[in-house]
């Protein structure tokens, strides 16, 4: 806001605040109309802030930084523009934004089972108190000893001596309750009480675990897996030794994952279509993440990278991965070639484009590339 240029404050207010919500606003909400407005209703608003941004009104005027950030909010503008007032493109759009959405709820969603975890101990922990027991419960004070008789050992020794003096033999009396006895008695009360402890914990997880499975077979039946697989997630947490159970989370599991893969499929498709490299990158590093064997998603990825100029040491590491799963597909080495070429390792480049065109001997952009690469290599 301090730079020397030739901008009023609003103006510079105006398109500081567009340029940080770029990467966080949909179309409608960087026009500021409501996802119901109509097509005029859309050209208002984007002319309306097409007179405040656009560079070339501002001719001959010194706008220091403020002009590259002025270009890109008038080039979004612009692209919200010519999507919402495109009948087709507008469905295509509104059908991207709904799976964003869903995208969001179902990650949502899966990670909230981690919280349900938590809450399900604590329903555990708070059902044992409610019936008043706990460990510390079990541990019973151990009985004083009781100190010995004086009079009991004065009446052995005169017994003792009676018999003796008729001949007989002396009687021995019969010992008291002695320290191990004790100890044993009271061992075995802590025992008894734990175990009635843990079966209480038992029963109180059993019950969970029951409530958890219930919420899971019934969203299995209603055709939402990714609920399912959230609530099955939970019920494993109190019941991890059962097999069977972790048998039909991991199921769950791998339903959800098809639903996320897809979701974030179809995103990264259009974000490719519309040049949205930076987003389609993330997307389908998100569809890598659920289908860590499927090369394709591991080559879109980084092709999306090399052309929103992003990390090429990642680019490189999926475009590795693309070939690694499937060798003998030549685009993907095309890909790491296009990767390398990003780099400046022209030789590498080569290297790949070269078996590229073993495996698609006709494929002319294969050659062009052998070419312009051999030039500079």
């Amino acid at each position: 806001m301090a730079e020397a240029i030739d901008l009023e404050a609003e103006i510079r207010r105006k398109v500081l605040d567009l340029h940080r919500s770029l990467d966080r606003v949909d179309h409608y909400a960087l026009l500021g109309v409501p996802r119901t407005a109509d097509r005029k209703e859309i050209k208002r608003a984007y002319y309306e802030l097409a007179a405040k941004v656009h560079p070339d009104k501002y001719f001959r005027k010194d706008l220091g930084s403020f002009r590259q950030r002025m270009e890109i909010v008038f080039g979004r503008l612009t692209q919200a523009h010519d999507a919402l007032t495109n009948k087709d493109k507008r469905a295509e759009y509104d059908a991207y934004l709904d799976e964003q959405r869903r995208s969001r709820s179902i990650e949502e969603l899966l990670a909230d089972a981690m919280a349900q975890v938590q809450r399900a101990q604590e329903s555990v922990e708070q059902e044992v108190r409610a019936q008043e027991v706990s460990p510390a419960a079990t541990t019973p004070s151990v009985p004083a000893e009781r100190p010995s008789s004086p009079s009991l050992s004065v009446a052995a020794r005169r017994d003792a001596l009676a018999r003796k003096l008729r001949g007989g033999r002396p009687s021995i009396p019969s010992p008291m309750p002695g320290p191990a006895v004790q100890s044993a008695s009271t061992t075995d009360a802590i025992e008894a009480l734990r175990r009635r402890y843990e079966e209480r914990v038992a029963n109180a997880k059993g019950a969970q675990t029951r409530k958890f499975l219930a919420t899971a077979e019934a969203a299995l039946a209603s055709g939402d897996p990714v609920a399912a697989a959230s609530a099955f997630r939970v019920a494993q947490s109190l019941s991890p030794e059962d097999g069977d159970l972790a048998r039909r989370a991991a199921e769950a599991q791998t339903k959800a994952d098809a639903v996320l893969c897809e979701t974030y499929t179809k995103q990264a498709r259009y974000e490719e279509k519309s040049g949205q490299w930076a987003d389609a990158a993330r997307s389908w590093a998100r569809v890598c993440r659920t289908r860590p064997d499927e090369a394709t998603a591991h080559e879109r990825a980084a092709n999306a990278l090399v052309k929103a100029d992003g990390d090429l040491h990642e680019a490189s590491r999926l475009a590795q991965v693309s070939t690694a799963l499937d060798p003998k597909n030549p685009q993907f080495r095309v890909t790491l070639a296009n990767v390398y070429l990003a780099a400046g390792l022209a030789l590498n480049a080569r290297r790949e484009l070269e078996t590229a065109a073993q495996l698609a001997p006709h494929d002319g952009t294969i050659q062009a590339l052998l070419k312009r690469v051999g030039k500079s290599a």
